[in-house]
């Protein structure tokens, strides 16, 4: 299954797309990450977690993923804070708030990309946690 997201980086808009599952822990069932390493998910920690990234954003912290594809350097800067997800979405809309376009990025293509182009991310993504108090943001 699938949560998307809403992000607000400046006037752009994103929807970040995440893979979760149900798991059996003990007695009950919980809504989890799939494909993640730490067996968890709470919608009300990655709502707090899109909030800080979009008060914080800046095109400045965008830029130094990549300052020639805006696009690119927005969903790097998003891909570094939340790295659990599996893609992107960024919504074109008109003046009249109607969907005009879609673009979609899954997170291979996203690795690809830094890979490719030697994009030096500030977060390990391996030990990404919620609970991360030094997580930067």
């Amino acid at each position: 299954m699938y949560i998307e997201k809403k992000v607000e980086l400046g006037s752009n808009l994103y929807y970040i797309r995440y893979n979760v599952e149900y798991r059996n822990y003990d007695i009950e069932k919980q809504l989890c990450f799939k494909d993640w390493v730490e067996p968890y998910y709470d919608g009300g920690d990655a709502n707090i977690l899109i909030e800080k990234i979009e008060k914080n954003y800046t095109i400045a912290k965008a830029n130094e993923y990549d300052d020639m594809i805006s696009f690119m350097a927005d969903v790097i800067y998003i891909y570094d804070r939340l790295p659990f997800i599996c893609g992107i979405k960024e919504v074109y809309l008109n003046k009249e708030k109607i969907v005009m376009a879609t673009n979609y990025i899954s997170k291979e293509e996203i690795d690809k990309y830094i890979k490719k182009y030697h994009i030096k991310l500030h977060n390990d993504p391996t030990k990404f946690s919620f609970t991360k108090e030094d997580w930067y943001i």
